[in-house]
């Protein structure tokens, strides 16, 4: 029987995360055959052994070369190979949450409402950071559920704000009407795909839909270096897809980092139970990564203009912005 849903899951040394992620699949009591593609990126740590002997049927296992994986690219590829109506792209370290996940999250795209969808991520405040899941476990109430399409001749009247939010989409658990993914095509970039394919969208006449009942857990702790290069590339696409500039100026950083980091610190030992120490030590970690999203939000709208006169400091993170959009451009990041 041809499958109705083709899922698709990107994975690269993922045994430490990719079993929650089978397990909940398993359980879903979704009505309509379904496929499994796995695209692992040439996992040494048993990965794709495992997904090799998994009771999944049908199941496929793809191989993605050193070096070859690209959010964009991977994705089509994987795209092409699928039988199904529709593919459900998946992150290897998302918990859906409930029996009822793939149901909720392609009951839009089968009911024809739009041809495209994603879910709800949230953060389990008893695993994960505390402080994050009570600022943010609440942000899909706040955004459009269903996108309508927009004229360009609109779109350029927008603000960037309101041009980003309607293009808000997100590949870590997405529905996609799979003859359309292939007509339109995720944008040829190692970052940042969904949110410049929903674009694409909204601009070619289609809706977009938010799964709001599609949830799933969905947080990992980052390093400095890491979400600092993220939001590095998130700014440096940002600017010319949607004009919008999240940080413009060196004492902007400063004041973003303390004001949000005086906020966090109230919610751990105000608003959050949790044991004291833990206050403490999630506090510091917000400080970490709020420093690091905001230099990185920095170091990402720098340009020639930014670096000329007597700016040595300019100058030297815009060696490094270019440093970090080669990196990404040979060699993306795996995980959102």
């Amino acid at each position: 029987m041809k499958p109705t849903l083709s899922i698709v899951i990107l994975t690269r040394n993922s045994m430490t995360v990719i079993q929650r992620l089978i397990t909940s699949l398993k359980r879903q009591d979704f009505a309509f055959p379904v496929e499994y593609i796995f695209m692992d990126n040439a996992s040494s740590d048993g990965t794709r052994e495992y997904l090799e002997q998994l009771d999944l049927s049908p199941l496929r296992v793809e191989n993605v070369p050193e070096g070859e994986f690209s959010h964009s690219g991977t994705r089509m590829r994987a795209a092409a190979l699928a039988e199904g109506e529709m593919v459900a792209f998946f992150t290897d370290d998302i918990i859906p949450q409930g029996n009822d996940f793939l149901t909720a999250l392609t009951l839009p795209v089968r009911q024809g409402r739009a041809p495209a969808a994603y879910g709800v991520w949230q953060i389990d405040p008893a695993t994960s950071d505390p402080v994050d899941a009570w600022l943010h476990n609440g942000w899909y109430k706040d955004v459009i559920e269903l996108v309508e399409p927009v004229s360009r001749f609109c779109w350029d009247f927008f603000t960037p704000e309101l041009r980003r939010r309607l293009c808000n989409f997100d590949n870590c658990a997405s529905c996609i009407r799979r003859e359309l993914l292939l007509e339109v095509g995720f944008p040829d970039v190692p970052y940042g795909e969904d949110m410049l394919f929903a674009k694409r969208l909204v601009l070619g006449g289609h809706h977009v839909a938010l799964a709001p009942d599609a949830r799933f857990i969905h947080w990992h702790k980052v390093s400095f270096t890491y979400l600092m290069k993220r939001m590095c590339i998130d700014q440096y696409l940002s600017i010319p897809e949607f004009d919008i500039y999240y940080i413009r100026r060196k004492l902007g950083v400063i004041k973003a980092i303390l004001a949000r980091s005086l906020h966090r610190t109230w919610i751990a030992f105000f608003k959050v139970k949790m044991p004291f120490w833990r206050r403490f030590y999630w506090s510091a970690y917000n400080f970490k990564i709020l420093s690091a999203d905001f230099i990185g939000k920095y170091i990402g709208v720098l340009d020639k203009d930014s670096a000329r006169g007597f700016s040595p400091i300019n100058r030297r993170l815009l060696r490094l912005q270019q440093e970090i959009v080669q990196g990404i451009q040979s060699r993306s990041i795996i995980r959102y």
